[in-house]
């Protein structure tokens, strides 16, 4: 999935994919790294002045490694107590809920606005 990411933010932002990046490479070293990071690094990396260099200079996988090692990436210990936590939120709730009754939620919520009889004075 990382490789798809990769692919196409360097292509939205004027990159050019040739043998000499190896794209493979890159979703493997940042697994674990955040969206937001991978395509800060390559916004970075793909400045007007690089972008101009690409036709005499390919970009390399070492260029975006070389940007990724200023940051920190999500540990699998932070991302599994974070879904812990999330799971035990309302929102969490209904979302776990609506994976396994497969909608359940939805039938849930069209009876939220019907009325269920009115409510008038009672005539005497």
């Amino acid at each position: 999935m990382l490789t798809v990411l990769w692919k196409q933010i360097i292509l939205r932002n004027g990159g050019v994919l040739t043998n000499a990046l190896n794209i493979s490479c890159l979703s493997k070293v940042t697994d674990g790294f955040t969206q937001g990071q991978i395509v800060k690094v390559i916004k970075e990396v793909l400045t007007d002045r690089r972008i101009r260099q690409q036709p005499h200079k390919p970009l390399t996988a070492v260029e975006f490694i070389t940007m990724m090692t200023s940051m920190n990436p999500v540990y699998k210990e932070e991302e599994e107590s974070f879904k812990n936590w999330y799971a035990k939120t309302p929102l969490g709730k209904k979302r776990i809920l609506s994976l396994t009754i497969g909608g359940g939620i939805k039938e849930k919520e069209k009876d939220k606005g019907k009325k269920k009889g009115k409510k008038g004075k009672k005539k005497k």
